[in-house]
């Protein structure tokens, strides 16, 4: 494997923070398409200060926890049902922050926390899993702190797309596709109960050539993708108008 060769391909002038991390242990510890770039962005709508407790939610072998505890200082609770506290452990302990990092399995519907007890809430590409189910966002906030910031971002549709959805993306997601949500829907189901005040709703620009480029990363070098032919229609969507990518979705606790 050649480190430069993974080093030129993560290597990203919108992501000056993840560029710090070994791309071949991004590309061996990931869920999903650079967890990193997709946290980075997720945390420019948060305000997170030097101390503060953050719950990260289905955080899978924790690489999003230790960038958390690195980059700003948290205490973060690293938390995952599928994924055992000892392979976050050793994570965790790779980049030296095993004072801030505490990793633990529990399930995303039943946590094991305190009323009040974080002071953010984050959760990269995992929320579309249990955050659709009516009532999740009321009880998942019972351990925010007022004022405290809940978000997420998640591969999506980053278009319209009620006119129906393209078949090359029906046919990419397959038992997936329930999963995916537009924007403009999970803004409504946040506001319905009028819990919190939005403080970011947007998609990541470009979202599907980074995607692409995470692909082509796995293709060389990574652990194979569940996605067979993703390459090609990432190539596919972007000619066709783009319709594939991420959205952030952040709140304030009222």
């Amino acid at each position: 494997m050649d480190n430069q060769i993974t080093s030129d391909i993560f290597h990203h002038e919108q992501f000056k923070r993840s560029n710090k991390y070994d791309p071949m242990w991004i590309l061996n510890n990931s869920m999903g398409p650079h967890p990193l770039w997709q946290t980075e962005y997720l945390l420019q709508a948060f305000d997170l200060q030097l101390g503060m407790r953050v719950l990260d939610l289905a955080c899978g072998k924790g690489i999003t926890s230790v960038f958390l505890a690195k980059e700003f200082g948290v205490h973060v609770y690293a938390v995952d049902l599928w994924d055992a506290p000892d392979e976050k452990w050793e994570n965790v302990k790779t980049y030296g922050v095993d004072n801030l990092v505490t990793p633990i399995q529990a399930d995303a519907k039943s946590l094991p926390f305190a009323s009040g007890f974080f002071d953010a809430i984050i959760c990269v590409n995992s929320f579309m899993y249990f955050g659709q189910d009516e009532g999740y966002l009321e009880n998942i906030l019972k351990f925010l702190k007022p004022g405290g910031q809940i978000g997420f971002i998640q591969t999506s549709y980053t278009k319209d797309i009620t006119d129906g959805i393209p078949n090359y993306i029906q046919n990419f997601l397959g038992d997936e596709l329930w999963t995916w949500q537009a924007l403009p829907w999970w803004k409504a189901l946040w506001e319905k109960d009028n819990l919190v005040f939005i403080d970011a709703a947007d998609v990541l620009p470009n979202g599907c050539a980074l995607w692409l480029r995470y692909a082509r990363a796995e293709v060389e070098f990574g652990p194979p993708s569940p996605f067979p032919d993703e390459t090609n229609i990432f190539k596919y969507d972007i000619k066709n108008g783009e319709y594939m990518g991420f959205i952030r979705l952040v709140a304030t606790k009222k």
